[in-house]
């Protein structure tokens, strides 16, 4: 989990991913420096699983980077601050993910706005999100971080970002995409909270330049390809 002034919202996303939690399974937190409460909230649970680091470059991207690089189990899961994850969520994925050998996976999500109300029943819409090959993909993008489950093989392999990545999602799963075996769980496993801070763009219409989207675009390619 990547946090930074999440106070508002991030109790909730805590009490819905903490039960799901086995006695072996840790909760990586890296924080970018919040100025609000949001350390004392996650330092209150005192849970030994619960591991706090500092991120000292700053950015999401980062900030996700610096998480997966202290986390040490076979599968890890991106957890946005603001989010709940719906019951049985982490169970189901990892069956799914064992079952059909896959090495990354997406689920199924419901949009939702601040207070927690449905704007979507089910984001995908489609059976199969990523039937479209990786470069359709890049074009117009079907992976969503917060849904993502993917293997220690992966993030092993996607290690370190590429210096000017942006979104650590894009670069996971695309990178997972071109070189590992990918699946789709279409099953809503998760609230995405759509608020008036939200960082990423799912569920409305980005800000950035038509140049910078393919420019980056094509910076990402060409790291998943050359590396």
């Amino acid at each position: 989990m990547a946090t930074y002034n999440g106070a508002k919202y991030i109790k909730e996303q805590l009490d819905s991913i903490i039960p799901q939690l086995r006695e072996d399974d840790e909760l990586i937190v890296s924080d970018d420096a919040s100025k609000d409460n949001t350390l004392k909230i996650v330092e209150s649970y005192n849970d030994p699983r619960i591991k706090i680091f500092h991120n000292e470059n700053h950015g999401v991207a980062h900030n996700f980077e610096n998480a997966m690089r202290e986390a040490t189990g076979d599968l890890i899961y991106f957890a946005d601050q603001d989010d709940v994850w719906l019951p049985g969520k982490l169970d189901k994925m990892e069956k799914f993910l064992t079952e059909g050998g896959y090495d990354t996976i997406l689920c199924n999500c419901s949009l939702v706005d601040a207070n927690l109300n449905v704007i979507k029943e089910r984001h995908y819409d489609e059976k199969w999100p990523m039937k479209k090959s990786l470069l359709r993909n890049i074009i117009n993008n079907c992976w969503l971080g917060a849904c993502m489950c993917f293997t220690k093989q992966v993030k092993d392999a996607c290690m370190p970002f590429p210096p000017k990545v942006v979104a650590h999602d894009l670069w996971v799963s695309y990178y997972a995409q071109k070189h590992f075996k990918c699946g789709y769980q279409d099953e809503v496993l998760q609230l995405y909270r759509r608020h008036e801070n939200t960082v990423s763009f799912t569920g409305g219409k980005s800000t950035n330049s038509l140049y910078f989207r393919i420019a980056y675009r094509a910076y990402l390619a060409w790291h998943i390809l050359w590396r």
